[in-house]
């Protein structure tokens, strides 16, 4: 079995059948894992601390996600009716009889409900995805397996800053017509949706571009992500702004959030046409009367600011039933989640409308 690591330079994928032990504990850690999101989504704190050691640390992260959840559902006026979980699990070692060690991959399928209406239109009802690369490890306390240690980018609370006391920002969601994308950032989301990953809802298996080298583990794989895409669209790579074949790397701007930032900014690829909190961008104002975030369109970039820099970027990929924008983007894997889910109310976001390149005329049929 391949190391115990959630990152990769490897750009090809060998499954590698697990023995009927490899199988058992794979069981095993599902139903744990199923158990905890269940818990996490219901905010059964006495099913959550079950998965659990006593005084478990992964424990205290958990009841932080359930908390996160819960305040963010709440303050966009939804209802969570359901977590369905899928597992991969690409490295498994038995260090003891009772303690394993496992690199998992957690699929999860979140399904929103708007509540307080009785039509039965699919607008009140939506799904998103996100897909969770994890270092566990197992231990066997009193003939039961339970999730002694847990390490993971977590979706459900992205700022570093504060997450111990991440709070969503409150304001109900945007329910204003969507826009259409138009045909060149078609390109972009239909790369994305592809290529998100482990999320449900991603194509290609659920499996990053092969072609393209992983930065999970090495500072996050999501500007990358969003390079690739923009490049799969008809964008043509600069000195500054590019991808090696060759060497298997990109440049600064290809793979950092703040240089790609930059790289956007100073090229005209993109403008930026808002900043601010989740607070300031979907407050009405004589320029954006339903806020600015009502003006960002299918294909468009976010950059999540923090301390001044931008620490993650996401790609615009539509508008959900309910008609809020949603993301696609690497580390955590996300398949048209909620813009802001995972962020705080101190979270900063700088909205860009990207300029893509017109595509180019087709041949003419003259002989």
């Amino acid at each position: 079995m391949a190391a115990i690591s959630g990152a990769s330079k490897s750009p090809q994928v060998h499954v590698i059948p697990l023995t009927p032990q490899e199988q058992q504990i794979k069981q095993v850690l599902l139903d744990l894992v199923t158990k905890e999101d269940e818990a996490v989504v219901t905010g059964n704190k006495e099913v959550l601390q079950s998965v659990f050691p006593a005084h478990a640390s992964a424990f205290q992260h958990a009841l932080q996600r359930e908390k996160y959840l819960k305040a963010w559902i709440t303050a966009r006026g939804l209802q969570i009716t359901g977590v369905t979980v899928g597992l991969r699990t690409p490295a498994i070692r038995f260090i003891t009889p009772h303690r394993v060690q496992i690199f998992g991959v957690v699929s999860e399928a979140y399904s929103l409900r708007l509540p307080g209406s009785k039509d039965s239109h699919r607008s009140l009802y939506d799904q998103f995805g996100l897909g969770i690369r994890h270092d566990y490890e197992l231990v066997k306390d009193h003939g039961h397996w339970l999730i002694a240690n847990d390490i993971f980018t977590d979706p459900l609370n992205q700022d570093s800053r504060l997450s111990h006391h991440a709070v969503p920002a409150s304001g109900r969601i945007q329910r204003l017509a969507p826009p259409p994308a138009s045909p060149e950032a078609a390109k972009t989301i239909t790369y994305a949706n592809t290529y998100c990953g482990a999320a449900p809802g991603c194509g290609n298996d659920r499996r990053y571009n092969p072609h393209y080298v992983s930065y999970n583990g090495e500072g996050g794989d999501c500007t990358n992500f969003v390079s690739q895409a923009l490049k799969a669209a008809g964008f043509r790579m600069t000195p500054w702004w590019e991808y090696s074949v060759r060497r298997q790397e990109g440049s600064p701007a290809w793979v950092n959030a703040q240089r790609l930032k930059d790289f956007l900014d100073a090229s005209g690829r993109a403008t930026l046409y808002a900043s601010g909190s989740y607070a300031q961008l979907t407050k009405p104002t004589p320029q954006y009367p339903h806020g600015a975030i009502d003006a960002i369109r299918p294909g468009d970039l976010i950059s999540y600011i923090e301390r001044g820099r931008a620490v993650h970027s996401a790609l615009v990929v539509g508008y959900d039933h309910f008609g809020y924008p949603v993301v696609d983007s690497h580390t955590a894997d996300r398949f048209q989640v909620p813009w802001d889910l995972g962020w705080d109310r101190h979270t900063i976001y700088n909205l860009w409308h990207v300029h893509y390149p017109p595509a180019p005329h087709a041949p003419s049929q003259r002989p």
